[in-house]
């Protein structure tokens, strides 16, 4: 919960609340020299501002203090289509989600099908009050291709959550790569699709998280978060299992990320970005990159803590 908070924490409330790091309302924080102090609107109110998206960086974070949101339950559930229409459910997403509402974030993807083909999925969150008033949207995701899957009702948020809880096996590797696309053009569509098409492992997938509502209307200068506009961040996890060849595996993602990059914003999801990409890490927090800077200097003079996303240590050329 602390790391995900920290660098930004995509999530399927995001529409309605924010990201959870919009959400943190202070921190206790152990600094590099020792010190144990407050982080808060009110306490050391510039650590405060860099530790939500800067991540791990500026201190130890101990504890965290959250606002909290009364959520009875939520509109929610997995539809799955078969590979062969990936094309054009993926283009009806990306026009779904550019009207949705606050209450509806929508992640979508490639996932394991059972037959070993990936199949291409769509996972809806409606948090609103009247659960009712989402059922034409989820008529509207059932009708972008022929459902395999139609898992859709009424549940605890809790509940909802779980549906993931099945996708981390222990034991297996894990590499993640991360970009940020405006919006999922033709080009990007194809990219994705061909990326699912090319799965060098059961194990592996590829997911669209959206970002809109609530969390685009935070100021970017008050959080050291640096994207808030609309967008969809595209998260490609490359999973292989212990004894097979890392290189195949490795080299999937890779090229997946790079063919996306032509299609995507400058920088990524600081979270999903690997320590030696210094430069994506830079532009992903855009004009709050300097003020970051200067708050890693101010409160890790010696540069003694590193974390994802890694700030490059000072003698490092802007």
């Amino acid at each position: 919960m602390a790391g995900l908070t920290l660098a930004g924490g995509y999530g399927p409330l995001c529409g309605r609340f924010g990201l959870a790091l919009d959400n943190l309302l202070g921190a206790e924080v152990v600094l590099a020299d020792g010190r144990r102090v407050t982080a808060d609107s009110r306490h050391d109110a510039e650590l405060y501002w860099a530790l939500r998206g800067g991540g791990g960086n500026l201190g130890i974070v101990t504890e965290l203090r959250f606002r909290a949101h009364r959520l009875p339950g939520v509109l929610a559930g997995m539809i799955m289509f078969a590979l062969s229409e990936a094309p054009a459910v993926l283009r009806g997403y990306g026009a779904l989600v550019a009207e949705a509402p606050d209450e509806l974030t929508v992640m979508a993807g490639f996932l394991p099908g059972p037959a070993g083909e990936p199949v291409i999925f769509v996972c809806p969150f409606y948090s609103g009050s009247d659960l009712d008033a989402g059922a034409p949207w989820m008529d509207r995701l059932r009708a972008l291709g022929t459902p395999l899957v139609d898992q859709i009702g009424p549940m605890p948020y809790a509940d909802a959550l779980r549906m993931f809880d099945g996708g981390m096996v222990d034991g297996n590797h894990y590499l993640l790569r991360t970009r940020w696309l405006p919006a999922l053009t033709d080009g990007a569509v194809d990219t994705l699709v061909d990326a699912a098409r090319q799965v060098t492992s059961l194990f592996s997938a590829l997911a669209v998280h959206h970002f809109h509502g609530a969390a685009t209307r935070v100021r970017s200068a008050d959080t050291a978060f640096g994207l808030r506009t609309d967008h969809l961040m595209a998260e490609i996890i490359a999973v292989w299992a212990p004894g097979d060849a890392a290189g195949p595996h490795r080299e999937w993602a890779e090229r997946t990320s790079a063919a996306l990059a032509t299609h995507a914003l400058p920088g990524g999801y600081p979270n999903l970005l690997a320590p030696e990409e210094t430069d994506r890490v830079r532009l992903a927090y855009g004009a709050n990159w300097a003020r970051l800077r200067r708050a890693k200097r101010r409160y890790d003079p010696r540069h003694l803590l590193h974390a994802v996303p890694t700030l490059p240590p000072p003698e490092h050329p802007e």
